[in-house]
């Protein structure tokens, strides 16, 4: 479990192993620990030993071990998180993903100054999301499929900011609107996914197609409201290689701006109330493919059908294959909205009289 930078040692900081050891908690936490190496006190096993840690060695003014990474994932821990974890200086990966961590993000830990990875992915954690980080160096925060609540960052002056790549919050209960200045800071951000949250408002496309390396943008299943902004493709600057925007709210038209999006290869904007012909030139092979790779090979295509039914048909998830609801144009006045979906291709009562 040690890398080039790690290795094993004698011992660590008495702080540090008292950090570590306030993540057993209750009868549960001291099962869990009992079928673990370490994670005891007076085990006799050094801290730098103890599953799923790493530390790194300095051999200045005497050999001595800090506490780089807890990597356990998956591994049934039940515990909440704790100010204790805080004590741990030169963290750089903490890992909990996939066990039973309850309570909130302790504010001690979104300080660690040298944190370049969380990883605290279904769990259920709950309380707000921490508007300040404290590291430079945060790349990767992945904290979907929890409770949080609360806003998406607001603060501009996060140290965060600057450095993250990869933000996931999918799947929890965060309130507000997504906020553009502080969306400007994070010029080097890869990823963003706030799918499944009550998220609201309108999309701020100017400072979302200003990020230069933004390639998979999740904005699916929240409140959001208002048109797709055309200038979420800015000449230049359209590196999006996915975008959900799929069961919102927004209306107007599919800009003709996104056949800018040259990469794109997955866009959904079923279930929302958007009107009007897609712009041809988006209509192509390579878009949402993946879904549609078991079609045989002289299958008809509509590749307009592959992002979204258009106005007057219906589909199973409002996309390829669409039924076209009975009725000609009085079908297209009851069922006005690009990918419209029903389990049962039913249309809306007026066509069907």
């Amino acid at each position: 479990q040690y890398n080039n930078n790690t290795m094993p040692a004698k011992g660590s900081d008495r702080d540090e192993q008292q950090a570590l050891l306030s993540l057993i908690q209750k009868v549960e936490g001291e099962e869990w620990a009992s079928t673990r190496k370490g994670w005891k006190i007076n085990s006799g096993v050094p801290v730098c030993e103890w599953d799923g840690i790493n530390c790194r060695i300095s051999i200045t003014g005497g050999s001595t071990a800090t506490i780089t990474s807890i990597n356990l994932p998956n591994q049934g821990l039940s515990a909440t998180l704790t100010s204790e974890l805080g004590l741990l200086k030169d963290l750089e990966e903490l890992n909990l993903k996939g066990n039973l961590i309850a309570g909130t993000i302790p504010q001690e830990v979104a300080n660690l100054e040298k944190l370049f990875s969380l990883d605290l992915t279904n769990n259920r954690v709950s309380g707000p999301l921490p508007q300040w980080w404290g590291s430079f160096s945060l790349t990767n925060l992945f904290l979907a499929q929890n409770q949080l609540t609360g806003e998406f960052y607001n603060n501009i002056y996060s140290p965060h900011l600057q450095s993250i790549k990869e933000v996931r919050l999918e799947n929890n209960n965060l309130v507000g609107t997504l906020d553009g200045n502080a969306i400007m800071q994070m010029q080097k951000v890869e990823t963003i996914s706030v799918s499944q949250n009550n998220l609201s408002g309108l999309i701020p496309g100017f400072q979302l197609g200003s990020l230069p390396s933004l390639k998979y943008l999740y904005l699916d299943n929240n409140e959001f409201v208002g048109p797709l902004p055309s200038q979420l493709a800015q000449t230049g600057k359209s590196s999006l290689e996915e975008l959900w925007v799929q069961d919102n709210s927004l209306s107007g038209t599919v800009p003709a701006s996104y056949v800018r999006f040259d990469k794109l290869h997955d866009f959904f904007i079923d279930g929302n109330k958007l009107t009007g012909a897609l712009p041809l030139q988006l209509c192509s092979a390579k878009l949402n493919n993946d879904f549609f790779n078991t079609l045989p090979p002289d299958a008809e295509r509509n590749y307009c059908e592959y992002i979204a039914c258009p106005a007057g048909s219906v589909g199973k998830e409002g996309v390829y294959p669409c039924s076209v609801c009975p009725g000609g144009d009085a079908a297209k006045l009851e069922n006005p909205y690009l990918g419209k979906s029903d389990g049962n291709l039913q249309c809306s009562a007026y066509s069907q009289r």
